[in-house]
């Protein structure tokens, strides 16, 4: 055998032997969530979850990827509303909010993957670990439209909807 032909064969194994490795480690990985029946392919199951959207928490089992509502309500002239992360997630990961009255979102104390919570949309940064951090938006900030919100790794997702 050609040491061209030893290496494309060299080079085709190493490569069956990665996609492999990465069909088992899908496998064990959603084996406890039932995703992926024994005897299925894994390529529907992966197909579905990326078409999801992205996971509530991409890190932290529990996570929910479907959306967990509340509305602010409003107090002295400010709209206000607690996300509770003592789940692993955002509860509420969608929050509505109403556009030109100033804002003030309290999130609890958390630790881990939602340890820090971000929105660039709102240029806040807050570390979550010595507890609950409220975070003031003022009225010429929210105008209408769709905003995020995540944790300081990019795992778990949240969005601020101003109408």
């Amino acid at each position: 055998m050609s040491q061209k032909n030893t290496k494309t064969m060299r080079t085709g194994l190493i490569l069956l032997i990665v996609v492999l490795a990465f069909v088992a480690s899908y496998q064990i990985a959603t084996a406890g969530e039932g995703a992926t029946p024994a005897g299925t392919s894994v390529l529907p199951a992966l197909a579905s979850s990326i078409s999801a959207g992205p996971p509530a928490c991409a890190c932290c089992p529990g996570g929910s990827s479907e959306p967990i509502e509340g509305a602010a309500a409003v107090e002295n002239g400010v709209q206000r509303i607690t996300v509770d992360t003592s789940a692993g997630y955002y509860d509420p990961n969608t929050i509505r909010l109403a556009a030109g009255i100033p804002a003030e979102i309290t999130f609890t104390q958390a630790s881990g993957c939602l340890a820090q919570v971000e929105s660039p949309d709102f240029g806040f940064s807050e570390d979550l670990t010595a507890g609950d951090v409220t975070v003031r938006i003022e009225a010429d900030k929210l105008v209408p439209g769709t905003y995020g919100f995540s944790c300081g790794m990019q795992m778990a997702f949240g969005t601020i909807i101003v109408e």
